[in-house]
Formats: C-alpha cells, structure tokens, sequence
C-alpha cells in the first residue's frame, strides 16, 4: 500500500471516529465559480482501499454509509498502482486527487478532476442574475430597485451603485470562453442567501451611504 492511500485511510479513520476533522474538498460554485472548502458528507461511515466494486473494477478508496451505500469514489494520480481501476465516467459520484498533495495538506482535498458529485451552489442561490454592459460605466442591466434609467431600460452602476448596495452579492465572468460579466442581485432572495454582514472595522469608518430598496 502506498504512502498516499494510507495517509487517506488515516485521515478518513480519524474523522470517522471522532478525533480529526472531516476532510474537506475544494468545490466550485456551479452557478457563479466560487470556491469553497465543503466537508465530506455526514453520511459515510466507512471507508475502505483498494476497493472492489459489485462490476468488478477496483478504487484506491471507497467511502460507503451504514448500509453500504457508495457515497464517494477516491481515485488517485500517481501512488497508486492498482489495476482495473473503475472509469471516471461510471456514473458514480468520483474525484481525482494528486497522490503526493496528501502528505501537505491531508484534510484539504484539491480536486484533478470530478464527476457525478451532487452541484453545490454557493450563497448565490436564490438571487438573479443581471447582465453587465462593457460599456466604462460597466451599468447592471435590469437593476430591480430601478436605480437609474435611460428611457428604454432600468440600470445600476456597478462601481457607483452596485459596491454599496445590500443587495449585491457578486460579480464575474461566465460563458464558456469567460468573457461574458454578470453581477449576481439578492433582491428577492431569502436573507440567508445575500451577502453576509461583514465584521465592523477597528477603527471607525467614515460615514458612507448605502443602498437598500424602499418598502
């Protein structure tokens, strides 16, 4: 067995009898590209290595709940020398690690590659998406709270309007080639979902103004 696959029978072990922290896995937001270090899920309860599967293809580690059910496929890139190993495209929810990033972060699990893993969504959940002009002014097309207008179209100023706002959660490229902006509004999504409040400053602030909808 090689260092890397008993490093993760540790890891796992520890966390599975309550004296570790779970391991976490780096995800992206499906939605807005966000990254987040999600724990694995409480249901697992047992892990195993080298691993055979009911097809007969093998894992360098299976995570499986109380009742035997495959919750996680942990398949490594380099230290690992098992054959047959089962197809990233199974079907079966899968991820890829680099064998030696194990030994510097063991509870920290940055993914090569992933598949079949239930979407995870950030706090953008919930909110809509307006899209931004290219324009220098970079407007917010479609501004819910009907900030400004040009006569044919309710906007907001990203820097001047959107920076301020309550309801702003975030902004970024999308699109297959990344070129496309969208900023991300809460308005109209649960509390929850907004931008979290952000912790007060040591010394205090000069007073600035901020935008939030009338009732």
């Amino acid at each position: 067995m090689s260092a890397a696959k008993r490093t993760l029978r540790r890891v796992i072990n520890s966390w599975l009898a309550g004296q570790g922290p779970a391991p976490t896995v780096l995800r992206h937001c499906g939605t807005c590209g966000e990254k987040s270090w999600r724990p694995l899920e409480p249901s697992i309860k047992h892990v195993e290595i080298d691993a055979r599967l009911p097809n007969g293809t093998r894992a360098d580690a299976l995570l499986t709940d109380e009742n035997g059910g495959i919750q996680l496929v942990v398949q490594l890139e380099g230290g690992s020398r098992l054959r047959n190993r089962i197809e990233p495209r199974a079907g079966l929810p899968l991820i890829v690690l680099r064998g030696e990033s194990l030994s510097d972060q063991p509870e920290q699990w940055r993914t090569l590659r992933e598949f079949g893993l239930p979407s995870w969504r950030c706090r953008c959940a919930g909110t809509r998406a307006l899209p931004v002009d290219d324009d220098f002014s970079l407007r917010a097309i479609g501004c819910p709270i009907h900030l400004r207008t040009d006569g044919t179209q309710y906007y907001a100023r990203v820097i001047e309007d959107c920076g301020r706002c309550a309801f702003f959660v975030g902004i970024g490229y999308v699109g297959a080639d990344r070129r496309r902006i969208q900023l991300r509004c809460g308005f109209g999504a649960p509390p929850s979902e907004r931008r979290p409040p952000v912790s007060a400053p040591g010394t205090e602030p000069e007073a600035r103004r901020q935008i939030v909808a009338r009732p």
